[in-house]
Order: C-alpha cells, then structure tokens, then sequence
C-alpha cells in the first residue's frame, strides 16, 4: 500500500512538472499530418542563432523558415496563480520566417509565471523569390497559416480543462506578421458562430489600413483588442496606421491602445528599447485582468 502511495506521489509530480512548462517540447498541431498540403518546399526547415539578449528568459533567439510542418509549444501557468486565462501566440517573421523566442517562447514564460497558460505555434512559413513575390501562391499560403492559427486556438480550448483554464477566456496575440493573423482571426470570427472565436486580441507593433475594420458592419461582435506600438518604428509608421488603431479602440468595447515613444519595430520583450515600452507586457497582463473582472 505504502508503495502504491509513493508512485502515485512521484506521478502526480511528474505530471506536475510537464504542465510546468519544464518540458517545453514542440508537438506537431495536425499529428494525423496535413492532406495536400500546398506549403511544400524543396529545402527542410531550418533556423539560425539569431543574437540573444542577456535579458531574454528563454535565452535561445531561434529564427525559423521553410517551415510546412507547423508545431505547437505549450507553457501552463502555474496553480499556484493561475488566472484561468489562455493565450495563443503568434510570433511575427513577415511570413517567410518566425522569431519562434523573441516573439513567442519568452512572453509565454514571463505571461505563464504570472500565471496565464501559454500555447506558441509556430505556423507555415512562405518563401519569397529574387523579386521579392511569395513563393507559395498568397491565397493558397493564407488559407494555410488562417487553419494554423484556427487550429491553435482550438488546440488550447481542448486543453483547457487539465490545464485549469476556462474556454470562454482563450484568446490571441501576435507580434508584426502575427498581429496581421491575430487580426485576420478577429475578423473573420465576426462571419458567424464559430468554436475557435478569440475571446481577446493583442496586436504587436501592428496596424492595418482603416478600410479593413469600415468593412465590419457591427464592430461589437469584435473582441476586445490590446494595442502596442512605437512611434519611431520605421517598418509600420505610425501616420499610416492610426486610424486603423483609434477606430479599433473608440468602437470595439474594452480596447486599450498603447503608443510608445521609442522602440522601433520588433522590440519583442523590449529588453533594451527604452523605460516605457518595456511595461507593455505588464499592461497586457493587467488588461487580461481588468476585461474579466466581475
């Protein structure tokens, strides 16, 4: 009986420490793998060491590309704090490649410390020629990453419950290329009742044209939006982008809008970008706070 206890006891551990986040293993998002899939290249995945900040909590700066086989890392908040809340992250790469720490692994640790459960996918990547096209047909390749990002989301709905999170409360945030997907998402979950609706977006130094939210007829089927950007970064300018973002945070209800005097484009965690635009995870966090308040 005695050891009977004892094995439950070490179980019960192990099991612990997997949800934990010390096994951050990546797991394939369609393990039945991927029927047609139109994003095929003739060279494998691959990643370079891109530079690491002293700061960086993963300590690993992974940069992949000609990735056709998305995968899925998942970090669980501790229960000792944990909020009940889920977030799916989208690293951003402008589509051909994908800051899979920088923008991804280490905000899920620092959100899964403070204890919201994380899920990063790293979803299919294009490839772009001598002439700066998409490799991969746009469309084709869209209908892709839109079915990565459905897929994440649901992935962690369907975790939800050993993962103490509530469904309700699973949403998204994505930085550059993956803001543009968060924001697809958001749109498109708008166009009728669907299981993998976001229940929160954040969008990271990125901004659409104004056009594009006029297209929604009621904003208010749109979840609340998170908002953070600088006001040098010379890949988005600000002028372009601001209507886009004020008409988010004046008609969608519980919008925050965060505009940065420095930080440029990709701060990511903003380790060594300025005082200021190093606080926007904290404002993230506490906006997660304040939208499920009671």
């Amino acid at each position: 009986m005695k050891k009977t206890k004892v094995a439950l006891f070490l179980f019960s551990l192990l099991g612990s420490s997997l949800l934990s986040g010390q096994n951050r293993q990546e797991l394939p998002l369609y393990p039945n793998g991927i029927e047609n899939n139109p994003v095929i290249f003739a060279q494998k995945e691959s990643f370079v060491d891109s530079v690491v900040n002293p700061n960086s909590l993963s300590k690993l700066n992974r940069v992949y590309s000609f990735v056709s086989v998305p995968t899925y890392t998942l970090f669980p908040a501790s229960e000792l704090n944990n909020k009940h809340i889920g977030v799916v992250i989208f690293p951003g790469g402008g589509l051909v490649n994908n800051w899979l720490d920088k923008e991804g692994t280490d905000l899920a640790i620092w959100l899964s410390a403070k204890g919201i459960s994380c899920l990063v996918v790293k979803y299919r990547t294009n490839e772009k020629d001598k002439n700066g096209k998409f490799v991969i047909p746009y469309d084709d390749y869209k209908g892709a990453i839109y079915e990565d990002a459905r897929t994440g989301i649901l992935k962690l709905k369907e975790l939800s419950p050993e993962l103490n999170v509530d469904a309700d409360k699973v949403g998204i945030i994505g930085f550059s290329a993956g803001g543009w997907l968060s924001e697809r998402m958001a749109f498109k979950s708008v166009d009728g009742t669907f299981d993998w609706k976001p229940s929160f977006v954040g969008l990271i130094y990125h901004g659409d044209i104004v056009q594009e939210i006029n297209k929604i007829k009621n904003k208010a089927d749109l979840p609340p939006f998170f908002m953070a950007i600088a006001r040098d970064d010379r890949k988005i300018p600000l002028k372009k982008v601001i209507p886009f973002l004020t008409t988010i945070v004046t008609e969608v209800d519980k919008s925050e809008l965060h505009i940065y005097s420095k930080g440029d484009h990709g701060f990511g965690l903003a380790y060594d970008k300025g005082n200021s635009v190093a606080l926007w995870k904290d404002s993230f966090y506490s906006w997660l706070l304040d939208i499920y308040e009671k």
